[in-house]
Order: C-alpha cells, then structure tokens, then sequence
C-alpha cells in the first residue's frame, strides 16, 4: 500500500500550477479525482489512491502545467450587439450572447457559466433560449465545470455544433482533454481578471442577507450605465444598486486581492490565447476609437465588446455572424492597452495574505468588519460619481486628458 501511494500521480506541486479546470476529473477513466475546496474555498483536484490506476493520463491532460498557447491575434473588431435587448442584458457590447444564440437557433448548444438558485456557479450546457439567458452576463466567481467537457465531447461526436466559453485556462483544459480537433467546436475565452473561490461569494450573499432579502445577484448591472455597477434583486423584485467601493467583495475583487493564487501568474495573460475568440469589454474606447462615439456610430453608455479572433475558425465565425452586429476593425494594440490582462496578470497585492487568513479565521464576517474599518470615507466614491451624468463624465475625461498634455 505505501509503495502504491509513493507511485500516486502528482497533479501540481505548488497551488500556482493549478487553475482547476477539471480536465483531470473529466479524463481519470476511474473517476478517481474529485475537486474539493481548500480552507478559502479555492478547487483543487484530489485523487482516491483506492481507485487510481496510475495511468498518469491526469498529469499528461493538463494543459496549465504542460502545453504552450502559440496563438497570436489574426484580427480585432470593435463590436455593438444590433439587438437592444440583448444588448441591455449583456455585461459589454453583447458580443457573448448574440454568437451564443446564433448557434442555439442553428440546433447548436453554448456552453459557459450560470447561477443556480444558491448561487453556485457552474459550467452549463445550453440548448434552448430559458438556459442561454442563465449563461449571460458576468459572474466574479470560479465556475465549477464539473463533467462538463464529458458533455461537450459527447455532443460534438453526436455533430452537433458547440459554442465554449470561460476563462482561458477553462478553454485550454477542454482542448487539451479533448486531444483532437472538431470543426463543430467554437471556443471562446474571456479577458479574466482573476477568479475568487464560489465559496467567499457565497459567504458575502450571506452577509447581504443579515439586511436584506436577496435572489439574485447581478454583477454587471447596465441599468444603471455601461461600467462596473452591481445590483441585488430580492423576492418582490425590487432591486438595489451595490456600488464598487461600497461592496467588500467587489472593492477587493477589483482591486485583485482575493483572486485564485495561480492568477497571479496566469501563462493566459498575454497575446496567446487559446480561444478561437478573445471577447470582453472593450475599455478605453473612447480614447481608441473617439470617431466612432463622436460619429454616434455607437453609443458608450450601452456597452461595447472587442472582440479578436485568434485563429481562422474564428474570423470565418464572426463574419458569418457579421450581420448580427455594429462590426468596426480595431486592432490588438488599441484593445490591450486598457485590457492589461491581454498582457499580462494582475499584479500580486500583498493584502491578499492577510484577508485570506482573515477568511480562514474569522469567516466572511470578519473580512466585512475589516473593509468597513479601512475604506471609511473612501467607500462613498463610487456613490458620488455615479451621480455624475454619462456626457458629463467623458466631457470632464476630455478636460483631463487635455490638461495631461499641456
């Protein structure tokens, strides 16, 4: 028994080499590996040495550790759904959901991350219009994927055409358990900042909860303007706003402290992307593409993607798709520029340490008391500046930038 441990697969050595992506899980002809949660409720694969095998196939999937992304730009778009409605509901330019519900209507499936009712974040497959509209919007929470790649491989061996979507670690993981190429697969990889454990969201809701009755959470809510505003609904359906600076959750998260610890050294973070597409928010387009807010070619306040296709499968997908949108040629280096993540990781905050030991400590509780004591009147910020109008706020960021070059 002790020799069969000694020879046990070593799946990371270091919590940096590991983002849970679960292509180990899904690959173990054993089901020998399970995810379980650490003391921050961060995922790490564990193997059952009852039932492993030591065939090593879980060290040899494992596209973190083992493959390089040799990927580069081909091409960038600057992208506004046409749809308004799904343009109202989308977290930027609606860029996810308008390619998602193409491939649904053509008897396709997306796959990418939904909320359920206790506000578990898991990876879902997504072949009618009721389940599609789960996977839309931004969530800053690890999604479980679970046996989703399983589902995914079944479902493009069956010729269906599938739509993939998560962070880029999630996107490598599936390509590389799936260890061939299928001309049904389209991948898409999201700019990520990083990702904090489901475990810490849930214990914020239920802090939220202590005041008030919650049932949902929106993360990226754009009633209230295209940016970082969140909003909480509750059983009548009233909504209230939750400001950035307001929030713990969303004031460290913003500010990377309390991401996954291999987030800080992400090998995704940069121009080589293993998606066919690179979709997120196209931030600083009012500095990159001032002719097209100015022309009223688009309209800021209501969002805009960038989308950059990194292979060929990925141009042929958005010109086919190309009617669907308010299309415009960018190019990387515009669209990187304000996405540092598209050069590299967010850079490691040393508060991290101690709000997780916090966490491991005292529980979400005691990071809230900790927030509350630190930010003190700095928390009203996000208050006052929402309440400055959107045509005022990019007149002023004119002023501003004018006074820079002086």
């Amino acid at each position: 028994m002790t020799e069969n441990r000694k020879e046990m697969p070593e799946l990371f050595k270091n919590k940096k080499d590991c983002c849970a992506c679960g292509a180990c899980l899904n690959v173990c002809p054993k089901d020998a590996i399970s995810m379980n949660e650490d003391e921050s409720g961060f995922l790490y694969p564990q193997i059952d040495d009852t039932k492993c095998i030591n065939c090593k196939m879980c060290q040899k999937v494992c596209a973190y550790q083992n493959k390089e992304e040799k990927n580069v730009p081909l091409r960038t778009w600057v992208a506004v759904s046409k749809d308004e409605e799904t343009l109202k509901k989308s977290s930027s330019g609606g860029a996810f959901y308008t390619l998602a519900k193409s491939v649904v209507e053509q008897g396709g499936c997306a796959v990418g991350a939904a909320f359920d009712n206790n506000f578990n974040v898991h990876h879902i497959l997504a072949e009618n219009f009721d389940d599609l509209h789960k996977v839309q919007g931004s969530k800053y929470t690890q999604s479980d994927t679970e046996l989703i790649f399983r589902e995914v491989k079944k479902k493009l061996v069956s010729g269906k055409i599938v739509l993939f979507s998560g962070c880029p670690c999630q996107v490598a993981g599936l390509k590389s358990y799936l260890g061939k190429e299928y001309d049904n697969l389209i991948t898409i990889d999201l700019i990520c900042h990083g990702v904090p454990s489901n475990k810490m969201f849930k214990d914020y809701i239920d802090i939220l909860k202590k005041n008030k009755d919650i049932c949902e959470f929106n993360f990226r809510d754009k009633s209230f303007g295209w940016g970082i505003y969140s909003s909480v609904i509750n059983s009548n359906d009233k909504k209230s706003r939750v400001y950035s600076s307001t929030s713990s959750y969303m004031y460290y998260f913003l500010n990377g402290v309390i991401y996954r610890e291999n987030c800080y050294s992400c090998k995704y973070a940069c121009k080589n992307r293993p998606g066919d597409l690179t979709i997120g928010d196209y931030w600083g387009i009012e500095r990159e593409h001032p002719e097209l807010i100015e022309g009223k070619k688009i309209d800021d306040f209501k969002g805009v993607s960038v989308v950059i296709a990194n292979t060929q499968r990925g141009i042929k997908f958005v010109d086919d798709n190309a009617g669907l949108f308010k299309l415009f040629d960018s190019t990387f280096e515009k669209a990187s520029r304000y996405n540092t993540q598209l050069n590299e990781p967010t850079k490691y905050d040393l508060r991290r340490v101690d709000i997780i030991e916090m966490y491991k400590n005292g529980g979400y509780s005691a990071i809230e008391k900790n927030f509350q004591k630190s930010v003190k009147f700095k928390k009203y910020k996000s208050i006052i500046k929402s309440l400055i109008p959107h045509k005022m706020k990019r007149k002023l960021k004119k002023i501003l930038r004018r006074g820079q070059k002086i």
